[in-house]
Parts: structure tokens; C-alpha cells; sequence
């Protein structure tokens, strides 16, 4: 069979059609690639559309419908907009092509999901190996009642199968089809420089063994936590240095968690010398270490991204982070100490928070020793803990997956207008500093990499996009 796999856009701007500009992801995405891996191993053909890279194309996306005989769609909550435009134009053009869907959004709402985008099939967790059963139905070798981990449309109405089993052993799973998206640019944020091909992601671990309350990544895993060997990941490494990336991020939802294994782990790619750089997306402070970290650095990694979420413990606390402000001060400044790129993140906007307290996470940031920051609005994330006590309470409803932190709807102290006007003018006061430029030049000089000052403007300027 013929399956294009797409991967939505998460703003209206990317699908339009008077754009011409080029565009570059953050990331290629992997959910996709994996399953792609499998579909070529069955015999299958695929093509994967990655709009997080080009402008969508009408034209364009019509023939490559034409060619295929079947559609994937990964779908996370803040894309359901645009996919529900994108399926519609499917069915618009080809009534009868099988539409499947899959991804965090649809593991958290498999039947509303089918319901609002009128796709076929959906698929819950793992879609590795449901994959394969889904195409055997397509082919008319098996009956979609008996595929575990699938929601599906009927005559009848929508139909619920019980979920299958999740992949324990995460070492069976083929390595990503990463050739597929080879043409497509990612990574700028890191390196202004990086051309096609020369950066990519891996994936060591499935889950999350926290539970913050904003976050929804425990609910979209179903509370299950799994890591890859340290073979396995060696192994899949190798075969990126061989297809001639440079650079590659570890985008776990938390990396690392186990110390001694990630300790061995860049022991060994010191020493296999496969001249790669290496970027963290998602690290926590309390994983903190000196000797992990040097680690770390002496094998090429040269990003750490750290969810800090406030300078105020009280709102630590109420997000349940289990850190505190003596733990981000630590490990802000080893983090700098170690020579690393070092990126925090912030929210606004809990319940009780004022703007006082926005005013002492900003001040709190400044006195780190931070090269980037962002600061961003408290979202009620389907699926979090956050959201689920929202919808108890009847603050927002089930139909809606994500809601600002707004006064309006008792979520907040402030409107939405006003809390995205703090984050963005603590963000202009941040980078405002002459103290702050002088700090990354001297840190791009004394560790003679310009790598860092590049960082630093190419994350400036994708936030002017």
C-alpha cells in the first residue's frame, strides 16, 4: 500500500496560500518516522508531509493524495483546528480514502476525536504495532473489531476496542525512517547554519515518572515510564552519524532520569568519537549533577533546556514540580559552570498569582546565569491535572482542550489579553539588557565556540516570526 503521513500544522498561518517564505521545524517528528520505519519493513511506500517545514500547498497536496492509497495524521491538542481543515479538504477530494489518526490528542479523546474530524480510524498509545493490524484490515486480511488500541467509525456509530498492550521492550521497535524528511530543514533554534539533513532527534525514554499539574504527558502514556538500553541507543546513533547529521536533541519528555545509566551512556559516545553535537530539550533541576554533566559536555553535548516554571516557591508548590528555588539556583549555574547553552522556561499565570510574583520570577531570571528564556501563559491542557479539576468545577468544558488562564473564567487573577502582555514584556526585558549580551559574548569567547552567540539570535529571531 501507498501511505502519506502528515504532520498538521499548529497554526493557522502555515496553511495558507499567499505565504512564500521558507520555514524550518524544531524538530522532525519522530512519531511519525517510526511508523513509517514499520510500514516500509511490511513492503509498504510512504511519504510523510511535514508542515511544520513548508506552507501548505493545495495543489500540491491534492496530487500527492492522488498517489496514496491511505492517510496517516498525528494529531497533539493545539493542531485539532487545522487538522479538522485538512481532513475536510481530504474528503472534499477523495471521499473515499481511509483517513487514521493517531497521536497524544487521540489517546486522550479517542471518540471525540473520530466525532469532530470525521477520520476513520484512531489509534490510542503504541501505534507501532497497531499499525501493522490497521493496514491488514485496510487490505481486508483482518477485521478492525478485532484490533486492540483502535477507536473506528461504523454504519452503527463509533466503535471502541479495548486498548492493546503497550510496547515494553522499547529496544524492538525499528529505528525512524529518518531518510524520509532528509530534504526538510530542523534545529535552527540550536544553529542558525544548519542546512537539510544535518540535524535530527532521538528519543530515549517513553513517558514521564512526574506528574506536574499543568503537564499532560503522564495521561497521554498512561502512566507508564520506559527506557531504551544503552546498546540501543548507541546503536541508533551510529546510524545517524553514517547518514551524515551533525547535530542531534534527546527530546524525552524528562532527560535523564537515571544517573548511572546516562553517566555510562556518554562514556561511551566519548569514546566511539562520533563527532556529533547533542541538544537536551527537557531536563529537570533536581537531575542536576557535576560529574553527569561533564559527562555530558566532554561528548559533544552543548543545549540543556530546563523547565524552571517560576522564581515564587509557593507557585513551584501548587504545580507540584517537586523543586525549589535553592534547586534552579544550583543547577541554573552548573549548568553555565559546565559550559552548556542554557535555556529556561517560564510560566505565568497560576490562580493565585499576581503580577508581583510575575515580577519576582522575572527578577529571578536575570539574577541566573540563563543565555535563553522564554516566558508563556498557564494553558489548562487536556488531560492534565489542572484540566480535569477545571471541568470538576465547571470552569471550562470537556470540549474544550485548551484554555488560557484567564480571570474571565475564574482560572486566573488576570484576562488572557492581560497575561500575554506580561510574558511578553518580561521577555523584551530579559533580552533588553547590555548586561546580558556582554554575559553571552564573553561565554561564546572564553569557550571559543560562536555556536552559543549564534543560538542566541536565532532563538531572538524565531520568536519574531
Amino acid at each position: 500500500m501507498r501511505f502519506l503521513l502528515i504532520y498538521p500544522p499548529t497554526e493557522p498561518y502555515f496553511i495558507q496560500k499567499t505565504k512564500a517564505r521558507s520555514f524550518y521545524g524544531l524538530s522532525p517528528p519522530l512519531s511519525l518516522l517510526y511508523i513509517a520505519k514499520i510500514l516500509e519493513n511490511n513492503g509498504d511506500a510512504v511519504t510523510i508531509l511535514d508542515y511544520s517545514t513548508k506552507i501548505f500547498n493545495e495543489q500540491t497536496f491534492f496530487k500527492m493524495i492522488d498517489v496514496a492509497d491511505a492517510i496517516g495524521m498525528t494529531i497533539i491538542s493545539p493542531s485539532l483546528n487545522e487538522v479538522k481543515k485538512i481532513i475536510e479538504l481530504i474528503k472534499r477530494h477523495s471521499p473515499d480514502i481511509p483517513i487514521i489518526i493517531g497521536g497524544p490528542h487521540c489517546t486522550l479523546r479517542p471518540k471525540e476525536t473520530l466525532e469532530e474530524t470525521g477520520a476513520q480510524i484512531s489509534v490510542q498509545g503504541d501505534g507501532e504495532v497497531v499499525i501493522q493490524d490497521i493496514t491488514k484490515a485496510l487490505k481486508g486480511e483482518k477485521a478492525l473489531t478485532d484490533i486492540h488500541g483502535i477507536t473506528f467509525q461504523t454504519p452503527q456509530g463509533i466503535k471502541c476496542n479495548p486498548l492493546a498492550p503497550i510496547i515494553s521492550n522499547l529496544d524492538t521497535i525499528p529505528f525512524p525512517a529518518r531518510h524520509l524528511l532528509k530534504h526538510s530543514i530542523y534545529g535552527r533554534e540550536y544553529n542558525p547554519l544548519l542546512k537539510a539533513g544535518e540535524f535530527t532527534a532521538v528519543i530515549t525514554s517513553r513517558g514521564c515518572p512526574y506528574h506536574c499539574r499543568f503537564c499532560s504527558r503522564s495521561s497521554i502514556t498512561m502512566q507508564q515510564y520506559r527506557i531504551r538500553s544503552n546498546d540501543n541507543i548507541i546503536a541508533e546513533l551510529n546510524e545517524i552519524k553514517e547518514q551524515g547529521y551533525r547535530h542531534v536533541a534527546f527530546v524525552d519528555d524528562c532527560f535523564p532520569i537515571y544517573k548511572k545509566q546516562t553517566i555510562k551512556l556518554f562514556e561511551t559516545l566519548k569514546n566511539e568519537g562520533l563527532d556529533l553535537n547533542y541538544s537536551v530539550t527537557a531536563t529537570r533541576v533536581d537531575m542536576a549533577d557535576q560529574e553527569l554533566y561533564k559527562k555530558m559536555r566532554r561528548a559533544g553535548v552543548t543545549h540543556l533546556q530546563f523547565g524552571l516554571e517560576s522564581g515564587n516557591q509557593d507557585v513551584l508548590d501548587f504545580y507540584d514540580k517537586k523543586t525549589t528555588i535553592k534547586m534552579i539556583q544550583r543547577a541554573v549555574h552548573l549548568s553555565h559552570e559546565t559550559g552548556f547553552f542554557t535555556i529556561g522556561s517560564f510560566i505565568f499565570g497560576a490562580p493565585f498569582e499576581t503580577k508581583e510574583q510575575f515580577q519576582q520570577t522575572l527578577s529571578f531570571a536575570k539574577s541566573l546565569p540563563l543565555d535563553s528564556v522564554s516566558f508563556l501563559p498557564l494553558r489548562y491542557m487536556v488531560g492534565s491535572d489542572l484540566w480535569n479539576e477545571a471541568v470538576a468545577e465547571e470552569k471550562i468544558t470537556e470540549k474544550e482542550y485548551i484554555v488560557l488562564a484567564d480571570k474571565q473564567r475564574e482560572l486566573g487573577q488576570y484576562s488572557a489579553e492581560e497575561l500575554l502582555k506580561f510574558c511578553m514584556n518580561a521577555q523584551y526585558s530579559f533580552y533588553a539588557r547590555p548586561t546580558f549580551f556582554i554575559h553571552l559574548l564573553k561565554k561564546s569567547l572564553h569557550n571559543n565556540d560562536m555556536s552559543f552567540m549564534k543560538s542566541f539570535l536565532s532563538t531572538v529571531f524565531s520568536t519574531m516570526k
